[in-house]
């Protein structure tokens, strides 16, 4: 009796476990699980696919604005090109066009008469909208009523064009992975890729879509035109359709016979599969759909528009039938294009634009390719089945067994996902009964005390690794005693860097410290990164100065090519991070090499773990120069001596403040490859010129080039510096050659006069 009680309390407690499981599967939690590391997994595993080849893009790119010679905001276009382009994309006889933009205001009245006819010569004109969240109080003074309206473009586009539609996306917490087909919150409206998709659909089986409507006998108040030209004559397609549309989905039996009748009948393989598809849309329940992504950004067949404009020089049959989508690209106006990023971005730059997420979207249609989640039922029987197995596995096998059982069923089963996937685009749920599940089920076959104390170390040294480097930790957790913390260390060469943002003093005199604590925070979330990218360590923090340091047991110009690339991609992130919050916090850095010892530095009861060294005080100091010079980012000639793909500017020979011997320091303004045929080279030519005349002690001539540059070229720091310290000097140039004034410049006894924080809005 008592074996009898076990084993159903046992099988009870596995039910319950499962049910548990299969459960959470469809709560708002296990969703957000599935769709950020399930279907995540199963685009990764499948990779890249071609998508359809009736879906191309043209950009509204940042090369096209060069080469036209058209301002960078493309609202600012005149709009007689988009009218060219219309034409030229016309001459191939595209099907659909459909324009991610919006013209609501009037500009140059010729221009809007010149788009205004291409759009309604083409009669194949889709064009966006937006929505507006408008509020209105109510009589209780603390709430309000929000309601949605459309903004549209210009009623003289609206009438030429075959309608218009918004393009909105769900809001997701990471990457883009649905896309709204209707918006119930507008009015039930059909969104910009359903409008485009079903204007093309009607365009290319318009009289087999009449006649099946025919026989049903629906839309019973709508008589349709003979062709479709007609019909785009006589009113709004994309309005006209949504209509249909709805008549269709509210009568169940109708659409069941719609679906069989196309099965029926004689078309071509081509018409059927695209009135399988639309009829695939409508069958669907929800108002937003999965988006099936084909790769990285860019795997859509793309053609700038400066190219299409000149069609000319493109294949002339590359728009021939075919769905164009003109928008902007990601390249352009960053607010404009807003950049969105998919399962296929590989890092925080690489994003896709929202007329690539429309094309996407709108192929998925046309091939009904869109990723189908499970039934939420069958998803619950699905998991909860899986979960009984494996839970049953693990409670009546031995752990070896068991292990071995589970990773092969596993593997079974993402095969199977797999295969599904690929072949239907259906998804079946991986997170939960692979990762989840799998992680439960082992647990319950090993010790509580030996996973336990295992969390709690790899806790730990997850925690250190944010302070000190990974192989530091180890190393660190296996000493014995205290007094061996006092012999962790090695002498190494390495590049220093140190860094220090401008303004933080009377930030931090007049701001809440929670609120500094959070800029900081921020700042450094934007350098940090970087250093690790270029695998530095970060040493130390003070306030707003960081130390990093690229250490190297034997010398490598790898490490002095990386500490340099981190100072130019550091200067470029920070002035984008004070682009977008009002609190600015610009840098200067300078680099040094040398001989460092790194390691434990302290004694008993606190120890830190950083750089000792002449090396580090040096690239203290050099930071410090910019303060002098205007500068941002110097380096000692030791760290960029054989660098050659870097573009810099000797500034001369210094004597740094509490130094003996005196550093050749050089400006570090970027790569060779980005500044070639720039204003820069000639800049440094000029100041290198006068440099040299400086170096020769002949101060008078070297003034006059130097304020001769400053005429040619105002606000050049490092120019600005030496003309006032030659001018500080000025009765000494009246001795020719005069031995008294060095070319070696003591920076410790040059008073702060002579720097230069008007110029550089550094501190």
């Amino acid at each position: 009796m008592g074996n009898y009680t076990k084993v159903i309390k046992t099988y009870s407690t596995i039910l319950l476990i499962a049910g548990c499981i299969a459960l959470f599967s469809l709560t708002p939690s296990g969703t957000f699980l599935e769709e950020e590391f399930g279907l995540s997994w199963l685009f990764k595993i499948r990779g890249e696919r071609l998508p359809s080849e009736k879906v191309i893009i043209v950009s509204i790119d940042k090369l096209s604005a060069e080469i036209l010679h058209l301002p960078e905001n493309p609202e600012k276009w005149p709009r007689s090109f988009y009218a060219q382009l219309i034409e030229k994309i016309n001459q191939q006889n595209p099907s659909v066009i459909a324009f991610n933009m919006i013209f609501d205001e009037v500009r140059d009245k010729n221009n809007d008469q010149l788009l205004a006819k291409a759009i309604d010569d083409g009669k194949n004109i889709i064009l966006s909208n937006y929505l507006k969240r408008n509020k209105i109080k109510t009589n209780d003074s603390t709430s309000h009523l929000s309601y949605e309206s459309i903004v549209d473009s210009l009623p003289v586009f609206e009438k030429a064009a075959l309608g218009s539609a918004p393009f909105l996306l769900p809001k997701t917490a990471s990457t883009v992975k649905q896309f709204w087909t209707t918006k119930k919150s507008a009015g039930d409206i059909a969104t910009f890729p359903v409008a485009i998709f079903q204007s093309y659909i009607f365009k290319q089986t318009y009289q087999e879509i009449v006649q099946l409507l025919y026989q049903l006998n629906a839309p019973s108040n709508f008589r349709f035109p003979e062709t479709f030209q007609q019909f785009a004559d006589k009113t709004d397609v994309v309005e006209a359709i949504q209509r249909i549309q709805t008549e269709l989905i509210n009568n169940a039996p109708s659409l069941l016979k719609f679906s069989h009748l196309i099965n029926q009948a004689n078309y071509s393989d081509t018409k059927k599969q695209l009135l399988k598809s639309w009829v695939a849309m409508l069958k669907v329940s929800d108002s937003s759909l999965y988006i099936n992504h084909y790769g990285r950004s860019g795997h859509i067949p793309t053609i700038p528009f400066y190219q299409a404009l000149i069609s000319d020089i493109l294949k002339p049959d590359i728009f021939k039938n075919k769905i164009v989508l003109i928008g902007y690209s990601e390249n352009i106006e960053p607010e404009k294009s807003q950049g969105l990023y998919t399962v296929f971005s590989t890092n925080n730059s690489e994003v896709s634009s929202p007329i690539e997420i429309a094309a996407t979207a709108v192929a998925n249609l046309i091939d009904n390719s869109w990723v189908k989640p499970l039934y939420p039922l069958y998803q619950f029987f699905l998991v909860f089945g899986w979960s009984l197995l494996l839970i049953s596995i693990c409670c009546f096998s031995s752990y070896k067994k068991a292990v071995s059982l589970v990773i092969a069923l596993n593997m079974a089963y993402l095969y199977l996902a797999y295969e599904i996937f690929v072949n239907t685009y259906i998804w079946l749920p991986l997170f939960t009964p692979i990762i989840l599940l799998t992680l439960f089920v082992l647990m319950m076959k090993s010790i509580s005390h030996f996973f336990k104390g295992r969390k709690d170390h790899k806790n730990m040294q997850k925690a250190f690794s944010l302070y000190l480097p990974g192989d530091v930790v180890s190393s660190i957790t296996t000493q014995h005693n205290a007094s061996s913390m006092n012999l962790y260390g090695e002498l190494m060469q390495g590049v220093c860097m140190a860094t220090d943002a401008g303004q933080y003093t009377a930030l931090s005199e007049s701001m809440n410290p929670q609120k500094l604590n959070d800029l900081m925070n921020a700042y450094y979330g934007v350098m940090f990164p970087l250093v690790k990218k270029y695998q530095g360590i970060i040493s130390d923090i003070l306030g707003d100065a960081m130390f990093a340091i690229w250490p190297r047991a034997v010398h490598e110009q790898q490490h002095r090519s990386h500490a340099c690339l981190t100072a130019l991609e550091i200067l470029t992130a920070i002035d984008q991070f004070n682009d977008f919050q009002p609190d600015q916090l610009p840098t200067r850095i300078g680099l040094h090499f040398g001989d460092i010892r790194l390691g434990n530095v302290g004694a008993d009861y606190h120890y830190e773990y950083r750089a000792v060294g002449d090396t580090v005080n040096t690239a203290t100091r050099i930071e410090g120069l910019n303060k002098l010079l205007g500068t941002r980012i110097l380096v000692s000639s030791n760290v960029i001596n054989d660098l050659n793909i870097f573009f810099t500017r000797e500034l001369g020979v210094f004597l740094l403040k509490g130094k003996t011997n005196p550093i050749h320091i050089y400006e570090l303004m970027g790569k060779k490859s980005d500044l070639q045929n720039s204003s820069t080279t000639t800049i440094v030519a000029d100041f290198t010129k006068a440099l040299n005349l400086f170096k020769q002690q002949q101060w008078s001539e070297a003034l006059d080039a130097w304020l001769e540059l400053e005429r040619i070229y105002p606000g050049d720091g490092p120019t600005l510096f030496y003309i006032q310290y030659l001018k500080q000097n000025n009765q000494k140039l009246l001795v020719p050659s005069n031995q008294n004034l060095s070319t070696v410049i003591k920076s410790g006894n040059i008073t702060t006069s002579l720097a230069l924080q008007d110029k550089t809005g550094i501190e």
